[in-house]
């Protein structure tokens, strides 16, 4: 999938050491449940399970143009709704990448799944994320508004969704 600007890429093998590095970033350990100890072994092991997984996909997100890698995009779901996960390398913040890439990700998702619903939540402090979600089409929704535990303490989460499209 590619925009010509992002392109989603399946995760390689040779991504997984990038991942781990790139995870330790402040911002995305202040508003992921990542581990800042993660390793390049740990995530291998989540990028094979991943592999086989009916009810996960994952995509690294890059620049179309030059392949850099740029952050992580996700889907967990129960064959009727998933929730959709992403991060941004430092280096990808402020330049619409992850609106891109959840924009791309969102209309795989529909032509590739049955999934009636998407849903998204970001930290209440992640205006970014938030800011990503409402360009990208979803909808705040403060019914999917909740705490989340994370890291030794309880995160406030604001919820987004999005209803499949009849066109889909």
């Amino acid at each position: 999938m590619d925009d010509g600007v992002v392109r989603l890429a399946p995760w390689g093998d040779e991504d997984a050491a990038w991942y781990a590095e790139t995870v330790r970033d402040p911002e995305i350990q202040r508003f992921t449940t990542d581990s800042p100890t993660l390793d390049a072994a740990q995530v291998q092991a989540a990028i094979n399970r991943l592999r086989s997984a009916d009810n996960e996909e994952g995509f690294l997100i890059r620049a179309a143009a030059s392949g850099a890698p740029l952050g992580n995009i996700a889907l967990a779901h129960n064959g009727q709704a998933g929730e959709v996960s992403y991060w941004l390398a430092p280096e990808a913040r402020g330049q619409g990448v992850a609106t891109r890439a959840l924009v791309l990700f969102t209309a795989w998702i529909f032509k590739n799944t049955t999934l009636t619903e998407l849903r998204l939540r970001a930290h209440q402090d992640n205006v970014a994320s938030q800011k990503v979600a409402l360009r990208a089409g979803y909808r705040r929704d403060p019914q999917r508004d909740g705490r989340q535990e994370a890291k030794g303490t309880v995160w406030p989460m604001l919820g987004f969704a999005l209803a499949r499209p009849e066109s889909a």
